[in-house]
């Protein structure tokens, strides 16, 4: 990842997902050949060896049921030549609308509200799977919290002050009731629209003037007065999930910095290899992106989903602390 690795072969695991994420990358079906030939998990391109070829077959087999067991169809088809090619079609491995009742989203955002896993993804999978671009149901899950009588916050919050205003901000948001506090140095007056979590934070999500804007709840300077119900209308135009980036990197934590990261031909198309801009593409598929990064937690996050698919090259302080963390991680001194 921080640095160019050896020809190192993946162990099973690692190489039946790699076949599956470039199955799910390819828009047009992919011979044998032709998967054995980009992925190079198999057998050398073009190996004569008869007992090397029997033996990378016989783990392309394995490889394909394994995924089918998973329970991820692969669609074959049959090219003009005889041979077969392979695909894995979105819409056989993404999860369908599941179509879930405002009460039933409730819960969900609820249960998720008080379960911390320690990643950034849990809560941008509730988000996707109960529609929180609704603001019913985002202030629902606040009037529940709020009448529940119960702290949303988790361990890792800030301190115990910032816990003990989530439910008076909650319920400030459920019953539209205008509230004041004081925040970078300047008193604020805001109409509250609902909570919006990032791990590990908490966000006020309201309008100051016609500006709807978030507000970190840790960084409330003092407490807050809330003002008398039903002072404003509720907004519907408003998408009040929306309002925080849908990219944990994004989100502010106090990191700020641009990195430049290489990403191989295998995962190059894969959604979650989408961050940043495209500086560079090479003849073999792979790219070169450049990412603003404001959360390094999550930036180390995304790039160990990468794998040994991503190289970071720049800024060279970035670059050391990468290979310092993973050298912690694989229990070893850093270099």
């Amino acid at each position: 990842m921080a640095a160019g690795s050896g020809a190192q072969r993946p162990d099973a695991t690692e190489r039946v997902m790699e076949l599956m994420m470039y199955l799910l990358a390819r828009d047009v079906p992919k011979t044998r050949a032709e998967i054995w030939r980009d992925t190079g998990l198999y057998a050398p391109d073009g190996t004569a060896d008869r007992l090397l070829r029997q033996s990378a077959r016989a783990t392309f087999e394995r490889d394909k049921a394994v995924i089918r067991n998973l329970g991820v169809r692969i669609t074959e088809s049959m090219e003009h030549d005889g041979a077969t090619s392979y695909t894995i079609r979105r819409r056989d491995y993404f999860l369908p609308d599941l179509s879930l009742t405002p009460e039933e989203q409730v819960a969900l955002q609820f249960a998720a509200a008080h379960v911390d896993i320690g990643e950034t993804w849990d809560l941008e999978a509730v988000a996707k799977l109960t529609n929180a671009a609704d603001g019913a149901v985002a202030h629902a899950v606040a009037a529940s919290s709020a009448s529940a009588g119960v702290e949303l916050d988790t361990a890792s919050a800030a301190d115990a002050q910032a816990r003990a205003l989530l439910p008076t901000l909650a319920a400030a948001a459920a019953d539209r009731a205008e509230v004041r506090f004081r925040y970078s140095g300047r008193d604020r007056k805001v109409s509250p629209l609902g909570l919006l979590g990032r791990s590990p934070h908490w966000y006020l999500a309201a309008l100051e003037g016609d500006v709807a804007k978030t507000f970190r709840v840790d960084r409330m300077e003092g407490g807050v007065t809330v003002g008398e119900p039903g002072a404003f209308t509720e907004r519907a135009d408003i998408d009040v999930a929306g309002l925080l980036p849908s990219d944990p990197m994004q989100i502010d934590v106090g990191d700020d910095f641009v990195a430049r990261v290489r990403i191989d031909n295998v995962v190059a198309q894969q959604p979650t290899a989408e961050r940043g801009e495209i500086v560079a593409r090479d003849d073999d598929g792979s790219v070169t992106l450049e990412i603003a990064v404001r959360n390094r937690t999550a930036f180390r996050t995304w790039l160990l989903d990468m794998g040994r698919h991503a190289v970071v090259l720049e800024p060279p302080e970035l670059v050391s602390d990468i290979v310092d963390w993973l050298s912690a991680l694989a229990g070893g001194e850093p270099s």
